[in-house]
């Protein structure tokens, strides 16, 4: 356990000392691609246990359970967690905005400005 928090506390050091620099903005994707990758070779290393192979039929309903209520009680905890601390924020920006404080006309206003100021 001390091993996995010391990756995490040294990825968020690493993070902060490089958050100006351009090496921070390819995280994204490498990210993505570690995660394929360890799940890639989770399941050769599921497919390669016989002892899970052998009794694949008899966990499969319970392994499906789990999966399933484990998606959904993640995807109901992310919406929340968005709705409480993040969507209010983009309101806020949006409302703050200075470009939505700009007078907009419509395409006709604007080719009747057009040919006024050129005739």
């Amino acid at each position: 356990m001390i091993p996995i928090l010391l990756c995490i506390a040294t990825g968020i050091l690493t993070g902060y000392l490089f958050r100006k620099t351009g090496f921070v903005q390819y995280t994204g994707s490498l990210l993505s691609v570690v995660i394929m990758l360890l799940l890639f070779f989770l399941g050769v290393s599921t497919g390669s246990n016989k002892q899970v192979i052998s009794n694949f039929s008899g966990i499969g309903l319970e392994a499906l359970l789990l999966t399933v209520g484990g998606t959904l009680g993640s995807l109901i905890c992310a919406k929340w967690v968005f709705a409480r601390f993040f969507a209010g924020k983009k309101k806020r920006s949006e409302q703050s905005s200075p470009v939505n404080n700009l007078p907009t006309c419509s395409e006709e206003e604007d080719d009747q400005n057009g040919k006024q100021s050129i005739g």
